[in-house]
């Protein structure tokens, strides 16, 4: 089966009133000099950082230093997200067993029977603040767990 096109151009804007001197214009103004392009208005500069801010946060850092292995704490934690969560939560001294009374800080007792607050625990459990703030969580959680006083951090 053949099939035959034609094309055909259909001159569209041939007897429009004021056409041929929008066409005019419209090659004078081609030739005019452009406007300056550092005025931009404001909805095209919020485009552009937000352009920018999309970018930067989709693209993961490449900077070594983010995992290495160093003095003080890292960015990337080893253990589960309840043992990570429990250190920090000892770290920050806002631990479960911390509530305000009255605006006074109270804690929960110790299953010693002494109020259990972030320097009681560690006291209690045989631990170190160096230990705490150091690359040894693993160990601090494990003696948390031991002493039963995992839900109380």
């Amino acid at each position: 089966m053949k099939s035959r096109v034609c094309f055909q151009w259909i001159p569209s804007h041939v007897g429009v009133f004021g056409n041929e001197e929008a066409d005019v214009l419209a090659k004078e103004g081609s030739a005019l000099r452009s406007a300056s392009s550092s005025e931009l208005f404001t909805s095209e500069i919020y485009s552009i950082h937000k352009a920018i801010a999309n970018s930067a946060w989709k693209n993961p850092p490449t900077h070594d230093w983010y995992a290495e292995n160093r003095p003080g704490l890292s960015l990337q934690s080893v253990g589960t997200r309840s043992a990570q969560t429990a250190l920090a939560r000892l770290r920050s001294g806002h631990i479960k067993s911390l509530k305000f009374i009255d605006r006074e800080k109270t804690f929960s007792s110790c299953p010693c029977s002494c109020p259990a607050s972030p320097a009681h625990i560690i006291d209690c459990i045989g631990a170190s603040t160096r230990q705490l703030w150091s690359g040894e969580g693993k160990g601090l959680v494990e003696l948390l767990e031991r002493h039963g006083v995992m839900d109380l951090v």
